[in-house]
């Protein structure tokens, strides 16, 4: 894979193609904004311009990136190509494909759907339209060379297919534009794409073959998020004083959207020899009715336990579409093996059918998954449903720990070393402290079940294994836990992260290791696999946003600063990039794609920071299901005010902070049929610390029940439904 100096990797900013009688920019392209705008200062109660997500489920071009015609022509303004307003723009073909003009429409950011043009007239010969879609400029292919040869066969693509195109692979025949059916449709008149391409920015039309098409208007068919009547209807919302964490906000919550979508929209891939881009597959065992959530929109297309790990939460903390999160969960659940192995991904195509048994560590998020839906949405008989699948699962697991002699979980035996980022069949730290979270998890929806001799069995386990782990995975010399008891001189990203946010770690050990990253592992555009300069060949360093956002989160109450460092750093780079409204699948540690033309660039596992600002920096998270109960635990680092409202099964939670000289103040709505425990924090300028007017803390200690304090907050549990004030004095 080429590299490329980091320099180089900076887009710049779109700029008109000067044509004879281009017109003026139209007032959308001129529009301002939080993403227009770099100055933007946002006010509070003002977060809907953030939303990236329409109104409806129709989109149109904002502008003309370029207009090239190639050795064809283009006449008239092709910003005609923009509005129906009568004007036109109209291509006229050459000899064939490559040497067709190119009219490249800007969505301005991350769309998915139908394209729609509306053609005024067309030559007696007409030449065949196509559409091609790139989530970016740079893998958008306009020389004959580029992405392997796509640009002389299919311009204005990247790659949505395997094995034609895929990096280092030659593209021989076009397998990614779609041809829109203009052969006898009567004009003037709008032809409508067949079919669906689940994510692009840009969309280049084409003509394949001598004659000319007259265009009036191009738009999009909003596909993503199908039921969401209003997509930008969002339940919940995050603002705050600082731009950029909010736009990553609504970034991650559309990055999901893009990839929701009806089960009859998967790939099955890879595809035949000729056969073109299609999203038309079924997702197994999936409600027809209902909506999915996809890996990806682009590419895969397919649903992943990995990814609804993060997926699902971004879910319930935006637009609460919780059916669509209930559907994909079953989905997977009802694949699971008889012996308990519950596979990866939906089982829809060839590629996905061969990696049945690949992925040992998915199980875990199988399980972590289920306990995060109950924890969240409070659905006891849906976890009651599949609670058999859970404990098979859980057992499954268990017996490939009980192979190991010292108790740590390895799946070379059983032939399931698949991981996200790379293969290790050893006996890892971050799969064994998954599995340690698991046991926990099982131990706490047992209780719920009122079975207490289970429960203490998965609570068991989970300090067993938890002590397996420090006693043979940490290295004290170090101050980091090794990669596994194979490759004991690595200590990567998400060994650490997944020892600290699973408690594995404890308060001895946790700082030190998110020390040990940041002391290794940061690079320029946050925090790499692993150090650059891990003597070990098979272990490839590059920027994974699953384990990012894990460390992420685990850095909140240890180093609030770090935290929103690296959410600064690593996702608002990406911002910063093309289609810079959605976040990526990898990042190579010279900045580009993992997979170059190939990647997605909508990839629901990125979307951490969502969940992560909610529930850390404004502070909401549940502790009991459906947030029968709930913290608010707010951890402002540099920011001086910040507000949200938080979707539950019983209504919404509004709350706000603001920090100052004078001191911090919490404000929050609990709905009825909750019960919270609120924190402020306070220093050894906090004078006195007030709920609702009445002192609670002063002079260091606490002046009414169920209030406590540790020198960074104080507490007050047991607070019932109602509105209600925290604040500290100084």
């Amino acid at each position: 894979m080429r590299l490329e100096k980091l320099r180089t990797l900076i887009i710049p900013a779109v700029t008109a193609i000067t044509l004879a009688g281009l017109a003026a920019a139209p007032a959308s392209a001129r529009a301002t904004g939080p993403w227009q705008d770099a100055s933007y200062t946002p006010r509070p109660g003002d977060w809907r311009p953030y939303v990236l997500a329409p109104s409806g489920h129709t989109v149109e071009p904002v502008s003309v990136l370029k207009a090239v015609p190639r050795q064809g022509r283009i006449q008239g303004d092709p910003r005609a190509a923009l509005d129906s307003d009568g004007r036109s723009v109209r291509l006229e073909g050459a000899a064939d494909r490559a040497g067709s003009p190119m009219l490249v429409l800007d969505f301005g950011k991350e769309v998915a759907g139908r394209i729609k043009v509306r053609v005024k007239d067309a030559s007696a010969t007409r030449p065949k339209l196509h559409v091609c879609f790139s989530e970016s400029r740079r893998y958008l292919a306009e020389a004959p060379g580029d992405n392997d040869g796509q640009g002389r066969i299919a311009p204005g693509c990247d790659t949505a297919n395997i094995w034609n195109g895929f990096p280092g692979v030659a593209y021989t025949e076009d397998t990614d534009s779609h041809e829109l059916p203009l052969g006898d449709a009567g004009l003037p008149g709008t032809v409508t794409d067949p079919a669906i391409r689940g994510g692009f920015r840009y969309a280049t039309l084409f003509l394949d073959g001598p004659g000319s098409v007259d265009i009036d208007g191009v738009s999009a068919e909003f596909t993503a998020a199908p039921l969401q009547p209003r997509p930008s209807a969002y339940r919940g919302h995050f603002l705050s004083s600082d731009h950029l964490l909010n736009k990553i906000w609504y970034a991650g919550a559309y990055t999901v959207q893009i990839n929701t979508g009806m089960p009859d929209t998967a790939k099955s891939w890879p595809y035949a020899k000729g056969e073109h881009d299609h999203a038309d597959a079924a997702v197994p065992f999936a409600d027809p009715k209902k909506e999915v959530i996809y890996d990806g929109g682009k590419r895969d297309r397919i649903v992943w336990q990995g990814d609804l790990a993060v997926q699902a939460p971004v879910t319930y903390v935006t637009t609460g579409d919780v059916d669509a999160v209930d559907n994909s969960l079953s989905s997977l659940a009802a694949q699971q093996l008889p012996d308990g192995f519950m596979p990866a991904e939906s089982q829809v195509g060839p590629h996905n059918r061969d990696e049945l048994r690949v992925y040992g560590e998915y199980v875990t998020w199988f399980v972590n998954n289920m306990y995060d839906h109950w924890l969240y949405t409070g659905d006891r008989a849906y976890a009651d449903k599949w609670w058999p699948a859970l404990t098979r699962a859980t057992a499954w697991l268990e017996s490939v720990r009980s192979r190991d002699d010292q108790g740590l979980i390895a799946f070379g035996e059983v032939g399931s070393c698949g991981h996200y980022g790379y293969s290790d069949c050893g006996h890892e730290t971050y799969v064994n402290a998954l599995y340690t979270r698991n046991l926990a998890q099982m131990a706490e929806l047992a209780t719920a079940r009122g079975d207490a001799a289970a429960a203490k069995t998965y609570g068991d386990r989970s300090a067993a294994v938890r002590a397996a782990i420090n006693a043979q995975l940490w290295d004290d010399q170090a101050g980091a836990y090794r990669l596994s008891r194979e490759i004991p001189g690595a200590y990567p990203q998400d060994a650490n992260a997944a020892a600290v946010l699973t408690g594995v770690a404890g308060t001895g050990r946790t700082k030190r290791a998110l020390d040990h990253l940041r002391g290794h592992n940061w690079g320029l555009l946050g925090s790499l696999t692993v150090s650059p300069k891990t003597p070990n060949a098979s272990l490839p360093s590059f920027y994974a946003p699953l384990p990012s956002g894990m460390e992420a989160d685990a850095r909140f109450g240890v180093d609030d600063a770090s935290a929103l460092r690296l959410m600064r750093t690593f996702w608002g780079w990406q911002l910063a990039q093309d289609p810079g409204s959605t976040f990526w699948e990898h990042v190579q540690p010279d900045g580009t794609p993992n997979l170059e033309q190939f990647s997605s660039l909508a990839h629901g596992w990125a979307a951490q920071p969502t969940v992560t600002l909610t529930s850390r920096v404004l502070g909401v998270a549940p502790t009991g299901p459906g947030y029968a109960a709930f913290t608010v635990l707010p951890h402002p680092g540099d920011l001086s005010w910040a507000e949200g409202t938080v979707p539950t099964p019983r209504g919404d939670i509004a709350a706000s902070w603001r920090s100052g000289k004078a001191g911090f103040e919490l404000r929050v709505t609990a709905p009825r049929g909750t019960t919270a425990r609120l924190a402020v924090p306070v220093s050894a300028s906090t004078t006195r610390v007030r709920l609702d007017g009445r002192v609670v803390w002063a002079g260091g200690k606490a002046t009414a029940k169920d209030v406590s304090g540790d020198g960074s907050y104080v507490y007050v549990a047991g607070v019932a439904a109602g509105r209600h004030t925290l604040s500290a004095d100084h």
